[in-house]
């Protein structure tokens, strides 16, 4: 078995990894080579994903399961029907945007506190300031139908015609780039002045 690859460990080697696969994007899209940019697109579409789970208190630190904190987990329990499975997932990228459309359903009809001091009013408040909010839900549906063109072509693509594969490709490119640049917009608004982590202690 190959040596597994060694995780970043500090925001400057996540800063540098993330310039360099950019850089690489760039070159993939310009060169035609566009499996390697939608591989690279998917990359950084799960990367946000997980960033606001984590900046919403919602994943632990590992980003890899849900949060066991006593002052938000529960809130989140009977907040969110999608966690009512027996182990609930967030490893894939299906089950982010499930979990992060239903948030986002449920922040339009959630009726805050004041003052607001428990961790569903305070995560009410950040997703309701932050820009491109209302438009997040119709990019998360685009992101699922891109995701699944995107897989049928990586799971079949020695089934499908080759004189066809080319533009699908480069329409893929092209909305995966889309939908990876407003979910990076809506990732970036929603970190400004976000306190969730530091004021439940979600570790």
């Amino acid at each position: 078995m190959p040596p597994k690859i060694a995780p970043v460990t500090s925001n400057m080697e996540k800063k540098t990894a993330y310039q360099i696969q950019m850089e690489r994007f760039k070159r993939a899209k310009a060169g035609g080579f566009h499996l390697e940019a939608i591989f690279i697109l998917y990359a950084l579409i799960e990367d946000r994903l997980s960033a606001f789970l984590f900046h919403a208190g919602i994943a632990n630190a590992t980003r890899e399961k849900i949060t066991r904190n006593s002052k938000v987990r529960p809130l989140l329990d009977s907040t969110l029907k999608v966690l009512n499975a027996k182990q609930p997932s967030i490893r894939n990228v299906s089950a982010k945007i499930k979990l992060i459309k239903e948030l986002l359903e449920w922040s339009t009809d959630y009726t805050v506190n004041e003052p607001a001091l428990n961790y569903l009013d305070i995560l009410y408040k950040q997703i309701n300031r932050t820009a491109g909010r209302d438009q997040m839900i119709d990019t998360l549906t685009r992101i699922e139908g891109w995701c699944a063109i995107r897989n049928e072509l990586v799971h079949a693509l020695l089934n499908k015609k080759v004189e066809e594969q080319e533009k699908v490709l480069q329409e893929l490119v092209e909305e995966g780039e889309s939908c990876n640049r407003s979910l990076q917009n809506f990732v970036k608004s929603f970190k400004v002045r976000n306190t969730l982590r530091k004021t439940f202690n979600i570790q």
